[in-house]
């Protein structure tokens, strides 16, 4: 990958704040530091691939936060583009230094690709789809190999693509997910391992733009359907406020955490 190629992807980053870190100068520094970790990596003179050895999960997740453009969460994911970042797939793609991460307002994180994140999507525009993909997604790689084209041809930038975040099919914010769909995805990003138990006062923060009293008709519907499970909490005396008020009444008994077992 030549270094001019390089400083595109640095004003991946210069685009969105080119004013406050002086511009060309910040992007060349980090095309220079992208090069280098490149070159570091060649086992054949010409052959500088950037491409990390990333799953699937991962390389999708690059796609997602590429198209959002500014930093994002997976409610907004799941919501935009039925998808989400799980434990593992944040963890590899932090390792590999694509992208930062951080914990907002009741516990919500939010990722946004750093600069080697973004060179590293953009290289996804020529690259073989993933093995055991569905239509929809070999789909989606074939648009973006035309769309490289079109960037060579007419010597725009990804820069000038991505700019702005998503407006959604129709200029407005999707819908969000149905609660159930909410509800397992929270607990998935919350049970650590899979299959423990999580509190409901977690649980409740993840999904704090669900109404309580809707939250509360799903849960309890869930349980009863058996595709959760809601338990009190054997430690009655050790229970905190807002373990009290985050808790749900079934047959007079409160329950104050879920678990969802293996699908």
């Amino acid at each position: 990958m030549a270094l001019v190629d390089l400083v595109d992807i640095g004003y991946r980053t210069g685009v969105m704040r080119r004013r406050e870190v002086g511009g060309f100068p910040r992007a060349l520094e980090t095309a220079k530091m992208l090069l280098n970790g490149a070159t570091a990596s060649c086992s054949q003179p010409g052959d500088c691939a950037m491409t990390a050895a990333l799953g699937t999960s991962a390389r999708q997740a690059l796609l997602a936060l590429m198209v959002s453009v500014t930093k994002t969460s997976n409610p907004d994911l799941r919501a935009g583009y039925r998808v989400e970042i799980d434990r593992a797939t944040r963890t590899e793609l932090a390792n590999e230094k694509l992208i930062t991460w951080e914990k907002g307002v009741r516990g919500r994180i939010f990722i946004e690709l750093t600069d080697k994140g973004w060179a590293r999507a953009r290289e996804e525009f020529t690259s073989p789809p993933p093995e055991n993909l569905n239509g929809a997604w070999r789909l989606h790689y074939a648009t973006l190999r035309h769309v490289a084209l079109l960037l060579e041809r007419t010597g725009a930038k990804i820069a000038d693509l991505y700019v702005d975040a998503d407006p959604g099919p129709d200029g407005t914010q999707p819908a969000p997910p149905p609660i159930e769909e909410q509800v397992r995805a929270a607990y998935r990003d919350l049970a650590d391992p899979p299959g423990s138990v999580v509190r409901l006062p977690l649980l409740r923060d993840r999904l704090a733009d669900v109404p309580r009293t809707e939250l509360d008709e799903v849960l309890v519907e869930m349980d009863r359907r058996r595709e959760i499970q809601l338990d009190p909490d054997p430690n009655r005396a050790g229970l905190t406020q807002d373990a009290r008020s985050a808790a749900i009444s079934i047959g007079g008994e409160d329950k104050h955490l879920i678990s969802i077992g293996p699908s």
